[in-house]
Order: C-alpha cells, then structure tokens, then sequence
C-alpha cells in the first residue's frame, strides 16, 4: 500500500529538520523516512555513538534532556519534529524533568534558533479526562504550543515490526501468556497507525507547513480485546481470554507496585487503558494528505496472515 501525493511530497532544497528521541522506535523510522525525501536530517538522541539508520547523511547531535542539548542540531534547521519521551520511568520526578522541562527546553531553543515549524508527537491518550501520567502529561505540554505557528500530531497505537514500544510489548504478552486478562472486558476503542505511516504524515504535515492539531489514527476503532485476538491469530496462538474488571485491577497492580515487584502490566498502563476513547480522523487525514493502513493491513504487513 502506498500513501498518496501528500506523503511523496519532497523537502525544500537545502531544508533542515531536527529530530529528538532520534534512536527511538518512531524517531529512528522518521529519520530515514525524511532523508529519503531530501531532508537534511540532524538526529538528537541521547547517545551519538550508535547509528540505527538505514539512510546515509544523518547526522547525530547531542541532546539529553533537559541539561545537555548541541545547539548545533537546531541553528539554521527549518523544523523541529519532538519525539524525545521518557516512556519507563522509576520514579516522577525523572519521567517530569525529561518530559516536562525537556519539552520546555526544546521549545525554548527552537524558538530562539528561529525554527519555523515545531512539530509536538502527542497520543491520543493526551485529553481532558486522562488520568494516566502519559496522558496528563502530553496533555499539558499540549498548551505550550501556539496553534497558528506550532503542530500538534496525536497518534494512534503505533505499529511496526521491530522496537521495544507498547505494541511490541503487547505482542510479547500474547506470544508468552497461555491466560490473557482483558481489563474491563477488553472493550476500549483501540486506533492504530502503522509507523511508516505515521512517518508519512509528518513528512506531509512538513512539506504543507501545517499548524494546529491533528489525529493521525486509522478512522475504524477496534475494541481492545478483539485487537488482542487477531495478533494471537497471526502468531499462532491460542490463549485463553479473561474477562478483569477494572477496579480490581489498579489495587492489585498498586499493591505490587508497593512492594516491587516485577509485573509485565503496570497501573499506568491501566489508567491509559481506561481512559482509551475513539476519534474521527478522517478529515484530519484528507488535510494531511495521507492514507493510513486499517489495523488489519498493518497487522497482516507486520505479522503476517492469521495463521489459526
């Protein structure tokens, strides 16, 4: 499948974009991504020795928030795409100074670089009624922006073959666990977006000089517990499904997150699951230019054909 004019469309000569959490899932993929479409692509990753690029050109700067950040990557850069997020954390007060004053400080720099475009990669998870810290967080870095110069990219679950993100760790779950609990019977609306798409609606949203926010989520949600049965389906297994309810749940995983110990699921990631609502996205992607894998595609690309 291939995304239409939108996504093809090239960088201005001679452009250059920054890109934090640039060894990231998404970060590494977006990198390549705008290089093969003529960007000079300038990676900020908190370690510059390893370089997961498959593009040649992309140079790697320093940037280890909120303290270390090579004002290099961003003097003279036309954009700046903000990837950079502290997903697993032991504590607040670190996940807070790297997302929070590190959002803050990238901003500030970018601005003081005269960067015409920040780009701020949220989730649909940031919204009013989040209560997970994920959520509430993207949420309230969300206000930092100015709609009429600053974008906003809410994304759905993001999808792809190789990383270590929330997908990856969904499908470890199913392919290792003979029992599956489905937390609140398993109904949250789930929205998805396969990685390279999301690439391509950035690359558009860049090329298009686009401001405000926008969702980039396939449009057709599927409940949770049947997205859970179809990566079982495409890797063979068969494991039971069990219905959980929600408020028991969080006291359990609250309870053994008190006393430390190991859990594949925690309380946040419950609190996100709660708070899952859908969102019509189809005139977001019509403005973006993009057209996005339906779940079922994704799947079948990444995992390949149901296989029971």
């Amino acid at each position: 499948m291939t995304n239409d004019k939108g996504s093809q469309e090239s960088a201005p000569a001679g452009a250059a974009v920054a890109v934090t959490g640039a060894t990231g899932f998404i970060g590494r993929h977006l990198c390549d991504h705008l290089r093969r479409r003529g960007w000079e692509v300038r990676a900020m990753a908190r370690e510059t020795s390893s370089c997961p690029f498959a593009e040649e050109g992309i140079r790697a700067f320093k940037c280890n928030l909120p303290d270390e950040v090579d004002p290099a990557a961003l003097a003279g850069a036309r954009a700046v795409v903000h990837c950079a997020y502290m997903m697993r954390f032991t504590d607040l007060a670190s996940a807070h100074r790297v997302n929070d004053l590190g959002t803050r400080k990238i901003l500030e720099m970018s601005r003081a670089a005269g960067a015409e475009q920040f780009v701020f990669l949220s989730s649909q998870s940031a919204h009013e009624e989040a209560e997970s810290y994920y959520g509430k967080s993207k949420f309230e870095l969300e206000k930092l922006l100015d709609p009429r110069r600053d974008l906003i990219l809410r994304s759905g679950l993001v999808l792809g073959k190789e990383g270590q993100g929330l997908f990856h760790r969904m499908a470890d779950m199913v392919a290792k666990s003979k029992a599956i609990p489905l937390f609140g019977g398993g109904r949250q609306p789930l929205q998805t977006v396969h990685v390279d798409d999301l690439c391509a609606a950035v690359s558009s949203a860049l090329s298009r000089r686009l401001t405000g926010l926008y969702t980039v989520a396939e449009p057709h949600p599927v409940e949770m517990g049947e997205f859970l049965r179809r990566v079982a389906a495409r890797l063979g297994k068969k494991p039971i499904f069990v219905p959980f309810p929600m408020a028991p749940a969080l006291l359990f995983l609250r309870a053994v997150e008190r006393l430390r110990i190991p859990f594949p699921v925690s309380s946040e990631n419950l609190l996100g699951l709660k708070c899952l609502r859908s969102s019509d996205t189809r005139a977001d992607m019509e403005a973006l230019g993009v057209r996005l894998r339906s779940t079922e595609e994704a799947l079948d690309e990444i995992l390949g054909k149901p296989k029971c």
